[in-house]
């Protein structure tokens, strides 16, 4: 998931004056064209496979660039920048998180990120330097992984033949932390029907219910027009995956997205007993050129974007993460990055992230298939 997104879930949020966005916009465009353009991976070297005890010593060797869609560390200027916009809007004294293992002010990470920002000229010469600079404080007993991406689902912007499955805003009636409406009352009883909630229209519920699961998106109309749409909220019900759902009435042997839609769509008169189970309802608004994470209109990167839960990893967070990861040439490839957490999601809790694959082939392919336990270290500048 978001389900993305996030992600992923995630990954997935939304969280600025017209101003304030001229100045963001033009400061990363022009960080943008200073660093080099990232590489399109296909398949990555399988590399040593990545364990849940390796030390940052270890890790910090078997980092590549590459592996993250990328042909430099330079490539970390633009999610760095859209880091520091969140972070820089918050007061830099107040705790930005403070649980056992880890506290911080909002302070120590724009300090973080800006000495990241500093050494991106000297990494790839150098990675070391992720070792000298930071402290790389441990996310104990390690992370769940699972991966999201960013799906196109036909709709129209009006109910019309053909596309009569809703997909809803937020309501205003909704409050964080507390139950909402569940799936089989929004869908089966109407309970959001004729109240003006409808962002769009599309043309297949089984579309919008991975959609959720994602947290993020584009619409595709009928005149080929993509408006890309982000998580906005959920009803406060706990998530139950589908794929475990399905796997518990013996329907399906692995309960990967790719066996879930083939099964739904050669079932589609159980379609709704399967999507009842799972209580969890996603909330969406529309968004511009996205895809967007939580920290409001900022474009999330593939592969650098992670969700995370802000009560346990803050966004704004560097993130060292590692995970065996599918693929369809060597079966798994080892996956090291530095990622940034950037987007949240309703189903990622504590020690889970979900990565943001993208919106390709090999993005939906990871996204469908991880699950997987791994590594993860917060940096926090020396």
């Amino acid at each position: 998931m978001h389900s993305l997104t996030p992600g992923l879930q995630n990954s997935i949020f939304y969280f600025a004056t017209k101003t304030f966005q001229f100045l963001a916009l033009g400061c990363l465009c022009f960080l943008a064209a200073c660093g080099s353009k990232s590489a399109p991976v296909t398949h990555m070297d399988p590399g040593p496979a990545v364990s849940l005890q390796e030390s940052p010593q270890y890790f910090t060797q078997q980092l590549r660039p590459q592996n993250q869609a990328m042909t430099s560390w330079r490539d970390l200027a633009g999610p760095i920048a859209k880091s520091l916009v969140y972070v820089r809007r918050k007061n830099q004294a107040a705790l930005a998180i403070d649980r056992p293992g880890l506290k911080l002010t909002w302070g120590e990470l724009k300090h973080t990120l800006t000495r990241l920002q500093s050494l991106l000229p000297e990494l790839d010469r150098n990675p070391q330097l992720f070792l000298d600079n930071f402290t790389w404080v441990p996310i104990k007993p390690g992370i769940m992984y699972s991966g999201y991406y960013a799906p196109l689902v036909r709709a129209s912007m009006q109910k019309k033949p053909g596309y009569n499955h809703p997909i809803y805003r937020r309501p205003p009636d909704l409050v964080r932390g507390k139950k909402y409406y569940s799936r089989r009352e929004i869908e089966g009883e109407k309970k959001l029907a004729n109240r003006n909630l409808e962002l769009a229209w599309a043309a297949d519920p089984v579309d919008v219910f991975f959609l959720e699961i994602q947290g993020s998106g584009c619409l595709l109309l009928e005149n080929g027009k993509q408006i890309c749409i982000n998580y906005d909220g959920a009803n406060g019900h706990k998530y139950k995956s589908s794929g475990r759902i399905m796997r518990e009435k013996g329907l399906l042997q692995r309960g990967d997205i790719f066996e879930q839609r083939e099964w739904l769509k050669q079932h589609p008169n159980r379609v709704t007993e399967i999507f009842y189970e799972n209580p969890s309802f996603v909330f969406f608004k529309l968004g511009g050129s996205g895809p967007y994470g939580a920290m409001g209109d900022i474009v999330i990167e593939p592969w650098k974007a992670l969700a995370t839960d802000p009560h346990y990893i803050p966004l704004g967070s560097i993130i060292a993460y590692g995970v065996n990861i599918p693929d369809q040439k060597f079966g798994k490839v080892a996956l090291r990055g530095i990622g940034f957490a950037q987007d949240v999601g309703g189903a990622i809790k504590k020690n889970r992230i979900d990565i943001f694959c993208g919106s390709d082939e090999r993005g939906n392919y990871v996204a469908s298939f991880l699950d997987a336990k791994g590594p993860a270290w917060v940096l926090v500048a020396k």
